[in-house]
């Protein structure tokens, strides 16, 4: 897989933050809350059905007589587990409630480059070349940056710089991943994983839906626990 394919959602992303950070300086005013609900609800929607697809390889995919669904519930039960008595969604929120001010520049680093859209979208573009989270990513990331830069002003676009930091060396990790098996885009490891990803990303849709939904942070050790279960499976 070339650097391109491996990385592209990570381009987008920062740039997707640059024109956003610039249109909001342009713009010199608050977006209406209003309109920022409906553009965060149509991107829930859009999140919602990229979760589903990339969740599909669950049914296919078989752990002896049962499908992997289960294993991959029980495996998220138990990250789940982990992440809560490590506090990871409690640090992130206290992190998070830390820049109470959205305007502040390290607000803006924790937003684009905290969480879990970050963490499998650059796994998932590094392992497999898709691109597909990190774009509907890339459109949040966009629109938020140009409601805090009405604030912020241009200065805002330094928050991408980190970006491609972090996530190119996450895509790095999924690249590295995925350079290990001879054929990645069917090895049952990699699928598994962003099958699993795929289930975060349906409870992060509902986020954004406003809708109930699982702590999504917490859950994140599965990400590191499913190529293992993954290499069981056929």
């Amino acid at each position: 897989m070339g650097f391109w394919a491996a990385t592209s959602g990570t381009w987008i992303n920062g740039a997707s933050v640059l024109l956003g950070s610039w249109l909001g300086a342009r713009l010199g005013v608050r977006l209406s809350p209003e309109l920022r609900r409906h553009w965060r609800l149509w991107i829930g929607l859009v999140t919602l059905l990229l979760g589903l697809q990339m969740a599909q390889p669950l049914f296919r995919l078989k752990l002896g007589p049962l499908p992997a669904l289960l294993p991959a519930l029980l495996l998220i039960v138990l990250a789940t587990a982990l992440g809560s008595s490590l506090g990871l969604d409690r640090r992130l929120e206290a992190l998070l409630s830390s820049h109470g001010d959205p305007g502040v520049i390290g607000g803006a680093f924790v937003l684009f480059c905290v969480g879990p859209m970050t963490v499998v979208g650059c796994l998932r573009n590094g392992a497999l070349g898709d691109a597909d989270l990190l774009l509907v990513k890339s459109t949040l990331d966009g629109i938020s940056a140009a409601v805090l830069a009405t604030s912020a002003g241009v200065a805002l676009a330094w928050v991408a710089v980190p970006l491609l930091v972090v996530q190119l060396s996450l895509s790095g990790a999924g690249a590295l991943l995925a350079s290990r098996l001879p054929d990645p885009a069917h090895a049952s490891p990699v699928l598994f994983t962003a099958a699993v990803g795929g289930l975060l990303v349906l409870a992060l849709a509902l986020d954004l839906l406003e809708l109930p939904h699982p702590s999504v942070t917490n859950a994140l050790p599965a990400l590191a626990l499913a190529p293992l279960v993954g290499g069981a499976l056929t």
